[in-house]
């Protein structure tokens, strides 16, 4: 299962026969152009990379108070790095819609002493945990994907290898499991809320709701990434262990402030469950962000772009950076208006560096911006009609000065390479802008 092509390796990689292929389609070329590589990459694909099928619906189990048939497999994530996991379709109904998926992260952590990837029975409990919640607890229909840490001895969910894992496995369940790319929702326990925590603002725009329960953490993870993103923690009120309550509080309290400015964005809401520390009710978050979709084609964009764990996201819904600084955090706040067809982004860098040293109680990053210059470096802008009228001319704004002003052509190329990149047709641009942003 490798759906791990960045855009900008793909479009290198597209193959020649594409590279003739038309420019200036229409809307409804661009749109059926889209259906066929889609259906095209879903035959081409392995099914079978992830070694499971989706069970049939399990409801009478479950009402039975018998054992659901579950299907487990193991992904392969390089070296001796493996990551063992549970799939549960749960399904009351025949529908043939399409399904939201659940990627579910239990708790528990790192235990450097383990003799083994997988030996430490703290997790292994956990990981069984969590299954149990996923096939008895959470109500809402779909498929639950719950990974078990993939090396007891790392712990830690945000790692580098989870995040290529839950790409691939998001991928995946679009292409071969008829899931919904904007009904993806992630969630956690104490160290999967963590993991919620973090990898929430890192990897916004591929998920519709977050729910972090029985965690904190600081605003080193910017909060400010989660402008398109429905975000949930439940914690207890009297879970001070870590400072998990006090720091939930304080994050949601930056969430406020960010939604006071921007009206249109930052949903978000704490559950302070009284009288509780770590052990809470892990039933109501779900509940609170299944009401919400992605929405593939925001109108503004808020990305701090900084590394996890030595890996930087190319992308951000349509904002892309493919060569981003190697060192240092950069804020890209990009505003679409249908209205004058018109881009306007800003971009700045952020003092203070970042934060890989420590993810949970790190420095809370509100070092000062300065607009900047990326020179050769570029920033890609991914057009979408969902986005900006195509027929008409593109305007961007770049740092205070119009850098571009013509009519942008829809590629048959584009929209080929970015499915390989990135198998989500809801979320597919049709044409590509790079601009540079001037010297100041």
């Amino acid at each position: 299962m490798k759906y791990s092509l960045t855009l900008l390796t793909a479009l290198l990689l597209t193959p020649l026969a594409l590279l003739a292929a038309p420019k200036g389609l229409t809307t409804a070329a661009a749109d059926k152009f889209m259906a066929e590589q889609f259906a095209a990459l879903q035959a081409a694909t392995n099914t079978s990379a992830l070694p499971v099928t989706l069970p049939e619906p399990i409801q009478s189990e479950l009402a039975s108070g018998n054992k659901a048939d579950l299907k487990s497999g193991r992904l392969d994530l390089g070296g001796e790095l493996s990551m063992p996991f549970a799939v549960i379709l749960r399904q009351t109904t025949n529908s043939a819609a399409k399904r939201p998926l659940f990627i579910s992260m239990h708790g528990g952590g790192g235990s450097g002493k383990q003799p083994g990837p997988h030996t430490w029975d703290v997790n292994t409990r956990e990981f069984k945990t969590q299954v149990t919640f996923a096939v008895k607890h959470y109500q809402p229909d779909g498929v639950y994907f719950v990974p078990r840490m993939a090396d007891d001895r790392l712990g830690r969910w945000w790692h580098k290898h989870n995040q290529v894992a839950f790409d691939q496995v998001i991928n995946h369940a679009i292409l071969h499991w008829n899931v919904d790319p904007n009904r993806v929702y992630l969630m956690g326990v104490s160290e999967g809320g963590y993991g919620t925590d973090i990898l929430a603002p890192f990897m916004a725009d591929r998920f519709a709701g977050a729910n972090a329960m029985a965690a904190g953490v600081g605003l080193g993870n910017p909060p400010a990434n989660l402008r398109n993103l429905a975000f949930r923690t439940d914690v207890g009120e009297t879970d001070y262990q870590f400072d998990r309550s006090p720091l939930a509080q304080k994050f949601h309290a930056e969430l406020d402030r960010l939604q006071q400015l921007d009206p249109g964005g930052y949903v978000h809401s704490i559950n302070l469950q009284a009288g509780r520390a770590h052990g809470i009710d892990y039933r109501q978050g779900i509940l609170w962000i299944t009401k919400y979709s992605r929405p593939p084609w925001p109108d503004r964009v808020v990305w701090v772009n900084q590394p996890l764990d030595g890996l930087r996201r190319e992308r951000f819904y349509w904002v892309a950076i493919p060569a981003a600084p190697e060192k240092g955090d950069l804020r890209i706040d990009a505003a679409a208006n249908r209205k004058n067809n018109t881009i306007t982004i800003d971009i700045a860098t952020l003092d203070g560096g970042n934060l890989d040293g420590n993810r949970t109680h790190g420095k809370d990053n509100v070092a000062e911006a300065h607009r900047t210059a990326l020179g050769k470096t570029g920033v890609n802008l991914l057009l979408s009609d969902a986005l900006l009228d195509l027929d008409k001319p593109v305007t961007v704004v770049a740092n205070g000065k119009r850098v571009f002003n013509k009519k942008v052509a829809r590629s048959a190329r584009v929209i080929a390479a970015a499915l390989a990149a990135r198998p989500d047709p809801s979320a597919c641009p049709t044409a590509i802008i790079t601009v540079t942003t001037p010297d100041l």
